[in-house]
């Protein structure tokens, strides 16, 4: 397997394990908002398009 295709498989893994804490947290709290995920963004990657931005602009 090239390395490319190892580092998206890895990648993917731990978006899919973010994605299941960020449902744990919500199913115990409640949703995120858009500002705290726009925060998260910006603490993951600064000032830099985040790579996943939300493109809902009704929350």
């Amino acid at each position: 397997m090239s390395a490319y295709v190892t580092a998206a498989v890895r990648h993917q893994l731990a978006m899919d394990g973010l994605a299941e804490i960020v449902a744990a947290y919500e199913a115990e709290h409640e949703p995120l908002s858009e500002a705290e995920v726009q925060a998260a963004q910006r603490e993951l990657f600064g000032d830099a398009p985040a790579p996943y931005a939300s493109n809902d602009s009704a929350t």
